[in-house]
């Protein structure tokens, strides 16, 4: 064989090999019924068919039907069929894969439940193995990869940067001895931030007046290899908490306000790894939640006057299932509570997932997709936008400038420390 013969084998083996009974069902289901198409923000609002779920999907079908299919092989131009390394098909996989956020909407809607996030796993490691990657996503990965082989370079800087955000824990808690708690063995929680002390501050407060016996962990929930769609890479990056998380001997793991990084950890990690976490993964919302409700927190009720409406995150709620409790959550502090039309399972995405908010090549289809939220947030009245993902705040606060919205974006965790009642130590 050539060179470019052996290379097409071995891409048409990477494709056969993502080819499980699942997708296969997915590619020879769907009959291109479009009814995706009105639950796609990315196609209502750009009208463009490269955002078209149907399509999307319909790329992989057109190789899958032609070399791995009897009918496929024996009359390819029936089926549309083309060549792995064509060069337009790349093309059309990188802008239309990458620029997914994988928010399941149209899974939603599909009569078949057909999984287009799925059926993309398999454009984005074709794209992948010819080098076409995203180079942002990627340098991402390789970064946090590095920083779990070389942890013991950073946490002294880390934790030196960390120690102004303590001395605002004690101001706030009126605790002289309160801080922020570094490798406690055998504690019940291994609190999972992001980076920065944003997702950091607030959890200790909470944790602090809770009488949580808790723990910081090194390592930031976010996980840039899910997003690449290289699961050798993403693995590697939940492997640090996982690895963790198992050295500590903690009772459960609590991932902070971040959509993607909550499915990681509980779904996908087991499927790369083959293995059970070392212990439970719970939301910090659930945690909250549950601090409220059993009295360990209290939060003055109507602190919040402003209206206060709350998005959805794709990750944590239609694709993890958490609804009520961060609205329980957001309800406990604010007087004015206006839910978004729709909410719940059938929330828009904000269009800021799936990496998109890290990738400037895609800004435009971005900002173009997020118009269905930005009409959402107005028709609310809200003055305060509520969710609890990094990647929605990022998106809302682009679109809070670029449709003019007029609204203060909040975590979850930012409004419960503004309602809490502190309890001097």
């Amino acid at each position: 064989m050539t060179p470019e013969a052996n290379a097409r084998a071995e891409l048409l083996q990477l494709i056969d090999s993502k080819m499980n009974r699942t997708l296969k069902y997915y590619l020879d289901t769907c009959v291109r019924c479009a009814i995706c198409k009105d639950a796609c923000h990315q196609y209502v609002a750009t009208g463009d068919v490269l955002y078209l779920p149907a399509y999307r999907a319909e790329l992989i079908r057109r190789i899958y039907k032609k070399y791995m299919t009897g009918s496929g092989r024996l009359l390819p131009k029936l089926f549309e069929g083309r060549d792995p390394e064509d060069d337009v098909l790349l093309d059309e996989l990188y802008k239309t894969t990458y620029a997914c956020t994988s928010c399941r909407r149209c899974m939603f809607w599909c009569p078949f439940s057909i999984d287009t996030s799925w059926v993309l796993a398999v454009a984005k490691a074709l794209l992948l193995a010819t080098g076409r990657g995203s180079e942002i996503l990627t340098q991402l990965a390789d970064s946090a990869i590095d920083k779990g082989k070389n942890i013991d370079l950073y946490t002294g800087v880390i934790r030196e940067v960390l120690k102004g955000s303590e001395e605002e824990m004690r101001r706030i808690v009126q605790d002289p001895s309160a801080g922020f708690v570094y490798d406690k063995q055998g504690a019940d929680v291994l609190y999972v931030a992001l980076a920065g002390t944003h997702t950091i501050l607030p959890a200790a407060i909470v944790f602090h007046q809770a009488g949580e016996d808790w723990t910081l962990s090194s390592f930031e929930g976010s996980n840039y290899g899910y997003f690449l769609g290289d699961t050798v890479k993403a693995k590697a990056i939940a492997q640090r908490i996982v690895d963790e998380a198992k050295t500590l001997g903690v009772k459960e793991i609590v991932m902070s306000e971040c959509g993607h990084a909550h499915r990681v950890m509980r779904d996908f990690y087991r499927m790369w790894a083959k293995e059970e976490l070392p212990a439970p993964m719970v939301s910090i919302l659930s945690k909250v939640d549950g601090y409220i409700k059993d009295g360990r927190i209290k939060v003055t009720p109507g602190k919040i006057t402003e209206p206060v409406t709350y998005h959805d995150p794709c990750q944590i709620g239609r694709n993890f299932g958490l609804f009520e409790e961060p609205r329980n959550v957001v309800r406990a502090t604010c007087s004015d509570f206006r839910d978004m039309t729709p909410n719940r399972q059938k929330q828009w995405c904000c269009g800021g997932g799936g990496g998109l908010v890290a990738e400037t090549e895609f800004d435009d289809v971005r900002l173009k997709s997020g118009r269905l939220k930005a009409d959402q947030i107005k028709a609310t009245g809200a003055k305060i936008l509520v969710t609890p993902c990094e990647n929605c705040r990022l998106q809302i606060e682009s679109l809070n400038d670029h449709y003019d919205l007029g609204v203060r974006v909040s975590a979850v965790l930012d409004l419960v420390v503004e309602a809490i009642e502190i309890k001097p130590r």
